[in-house]
């Protein structure tokens, strides 16, 4: 099967290319340089050098193309309307190409962020069925622009012949990116940083876990359909980072971060942002701040009874201690 992956030098992106041609498919990729040196491109992968904004070329990309897995993000111009419009507008560009090349299956890469960070979600079980986020400025740039795409998808599903999936993971973690806001040098130590007192449940899966759902979806993609990619066992951030650090990385302590500091910084933010006139909304810190501190339990179990995938990847980090949690599924 040939397949076209967009955002190929990504997290995700690298590791999905990998499983891909593991299991002998031929791969064209949408690849703008950014992050990869050409002596490190896999000499098995047909590469067309572009990016999301350059949709004059997608009709030539998604020519003589089996499947289109989507999984770039071009997150520059955060701060404007580029933002969206490369995203939203390229996404849509995309689809509509793919489907007048006869492509059999487009699978776009979203996100639970979707889903939003409301309060009212703490201690629930969120499936695909529950509605997404309706308003701005209750999340940052790029959870909403994800919710304008599913929008944008269901809007054109009815209207394409091709099979239109979409895929919503966690928080995404590899054997080399850990599951934490970021990892920092401290003092000749390493440290993971997490916001609170890191007990909240957080939907961290890994890479290949995601890659996998994909390679089940290459043969089998219904007509439309969404699928949340997160644990089938609930974790909490602080014990998933300690499992991580002792198998991947030894050196990587947990550095939490209280909420107060973020929010006295939010707070320092708006206060600015009110003096040169801007408008006052929710901020990233704001996010980081709800992403950090959230305990919702996002449910797998669709996918897991119609697709038989697992979180093999992802699970096996909480084979010690598993008890603590409870499995979904």
């Amino acid at each position: 099967m040939k397949v076209l992956l967009t955002g190929y030098s990504g997290t995700l992106g690298t590791a999905v290319a990998k499983s891909l041609l593991e299991n002998g498919h031929q791969l064209r990729v949408l690849f703008h340089g950014a992050a990869i040196k050409p002596q490190e491109l896999d000499p098995g992968v047909e590469i067309f050098w572009g990016s999301l904004s350059q949709t004059s070329i997608f009709n030539q990309l998604t020519s003589k193309i089996d499947v289109v897995v989507h999984c770039a993000w071009d997150g520059r111009g955060a701060f404007d309307a580029k933002f969206e419009n490369v995203n939203l507008y390229g996404t849509t560009k995309l689809i509509e190409a793919a489907n007048s090349n006869n492509v059999k299956a487009f699978i776009h890469i979203s996100s639970v962020a979707v889903y939003g960070l409301n309060r009212s979600l703490w201690n629930k079980l969120v499936d695909e069925e529950y509605p997404f986020v309706t308003e701005e400025r209750s999340m940052n740039s790029y959870p909403w622009v994800k919710v304008l795409i599913e929008k944008e998808c269901e809007r054109l599903k009815d209207n394409i012949r091709m099979n239109l999936v979409i895929i919503r993971p966690g928080l995404l973690f590899s054997d080399t990116k850990a599951p934490a806001k970021k990892v920092i040098s401290l003092r000749g130590g390493k440290y993971g940083l997490l916001v609170g007192n890191a007990k909240n449940h957080l939907p961290y899966i890994h890479v290949n876990d995601v890659a996998e759902m994909i390679l089940i979806l290459l043969n089998t993609a219904p007509k439309y359909a969404v699928y949340n990619c997160v644990p089938t066992i609930h974790l909490s951030a602080r014990y998933f980072l300690k499992r991580w650090a002792e198998r991947y990385d030894k050196s990587v302590r947990i550095l939490r971060i209280p909420p107060c500091v973020l929010r006295m910084m939010n707070k320092a933010v708006r206060i600015l942002k009110k003096a040169l006139g801007q408008q006052v909304g929710m901020s990233s810190i704001d996010y980081q701040i709800f992403t950090g501190i959230r305990n919702i339990k996002y449910d797998a179990a669709k996918a897991v009874q119609q697709l038989n995938w697992q979180d093999v990847h992802t699970t096996s980090l909480s084979i010690q201690g598993s008890d603590k949690y409870d499995s979904i599924v």
